[in-house]
């Protein structure tokens, strides 16, 4: 017979396995530059994404893998061909309660193949230089442990690392192109200690103080001087400490705010202005009930944090602004908008002859999605980005307009769930 502990064990490790498939479809019209250099081509593109999801949960435990493909075809094209890109992601996530204070998390990621710079977004969030299409490998994975110390303070540890490389014709283009990367080589590791404190009902203290190394190989190095391009490596060293707080002004509406220093040893030195800046964010997130089971929420916030750039080798203040409302009509219909603006405060201008490179995005959305079932769920709606040099140079002006009207079709093997990892 099983003693107590053993069959206690067993318990919380019973669980349930789930399988869930989709495919989604989605079709663009609009335009957009051939790449970062060409004129705005006006045209059409396709997407399609077969995913796969295996998911395991228990009373204790949270873990899903999933496998996507995305397929995406544009005409007309840089490359002039009927040929798709092809990127293959998987996504990793294990959630646990280990004890009734611990709690341990895992995340992690694999992309690898082509992919366009709407794709690499998602990859380099908030990266005004990328480039038009490129052959990659991405690995990046984190694991966490947060321990309740009491009923008011939690400590916690987050460890993570990246990995990005060229593949192919990508880094042979790179080398070819007198060192210029098209996505340089990047290893990262990041170790975040953060500790919070509920001062109150209303009132939580945060601070957290990441560390993290990078190098990055092939890079765009920028002589300050001469504003001259050529191709280095470069490591850097980042440390900044913060605190927080965050007020529930009402049920509905919280504000949050943070303050700190962030340091940066960068080798070679770059045109960095300073290795010290402050960062900080301030923002506010609302709940609204509306008539008839209508459920909005938004979030607004500004921040400023330290930014390496990993394609173009700078360093220096980046501020960003982000605004972002989605709103539930009815168990059907779900409705929202999002806009960021994120600029690096670096920019030089550079000698005469030489292209100003990109440091400052915009970008905007709207959507309307339907469940039309438990198995289909279509949306449509409007795209745009654009990039610019930093706004600190006289070449400012943006020239990397992207403008898609969209519409796409999801049909999967079960009701939708929101997902652990994004």
């Amino acid at each position: 017979m099983l003693g107590l502990p053993a069959a206690a064990l067993l318990v919380s490790l019973a669980g349930n396995f789930d399988i869930n498939g989709a495919v989604t479809v989605e079709g663009r019209v609009g335009e957009a530059p051939l790449n970062t250099e060409g004129k705005i081509e006006a045209g059409v593109a396709g997407i399609v994404m077969p995913d796969v999801m295996l998911s395991y949960i228990s009373r204790t435990t949270d873990a899903r893998i999933d496998y996507s493909a995305r397929i995406f075809w544009r005409t007309p094209n840089e490359a002039q061909t009927l040929k798709p890109v092809i990127l293959h992601v998987v996504n990793l996530g294990v959630s646990s309660q280990a004890t009734p204070r611990l709690q341990l998390m895992a995340t992690g990621n694999l992309s690898v193949g082509e992919a366009d710079y709407t794709a690499l977004t998602v990859v380099l969030p908030n990266q005004p230089t990328l480039p038009a299409v490129i052959d990659f490998l991405s690995i990046t994975g984190g694991v966490g442990a947060t321990e309740a110390l009491s009923r008011r303070a939690k400590l916690g540890l987050n460890l993570s690392i990246v990995n990005r490389r060229p593949l192919g014709q990508t880094a042979e283009v790179s080398a070819a192109a007198g060192g210029f990367p098209l996505f340089p080589r990047q290893t990262t590791v990041v170790a975040e200690p953060n500790f919070r404190y509920t001062l109150s009902r209303r009132d939580d203290l945060t601070a957290n103080s990441p560390v993290s190394y990078g190098t990055y190989s092939d890079v765009a190095v920028i002589d300050p001087n001469t504003g001259v391009i050529t191709s280095g490596n470069v490591d850097d060293t980042t440390t900044a400490p913060q605190v927080g707080w965050q007020h529930r002004m009402t049920r509905r509406y919280s504000l949050r705010m943070a303050a700190g220093a962030a340091y940066v040893h960068v080798s070679p030195a770059l045109d960095t202005k300073s290795p010290v800046a402050p960062v900080g964010e301030l923002g506010v997130d609302m709940q609204l009930a509306g008539h008839g089971g209508m459920v909005t929420r938004g979030a607004a916030g500004v921040r400023l944090d330290y930014f390496v750039d990993p394609v173009l080798g700078t360093a220096g203040p980046r501020a960003s602004v982000a605004v972002g409302v989605t709103s539930v009509l009815n168990p059907r219909w779900l409705v929202g908008a999002e806009g960021t603006y994120a600029t690096v405060f670096v920019g030089k201008p550079t000698a005469p002859g030489i292209t100003q490179l990109d440091e400052t995005l915009v970008a905007a959305a709207l959507l309307a999605r339907c469940r039309v079932s438990d198995h289909l769920t279509t949306e449509f709606g409007f795209r745009y980005s654009d990039r610019a040099p930093s706004v600190e140079v006289s070449a400012f002006g943006f020239h990397q307009r992207q403008l898609w009207l969209y519409g796409s079709l999801t049909v999967n093997t079960r009701r939708p769930t929101e997902r652990m990892v994004k």
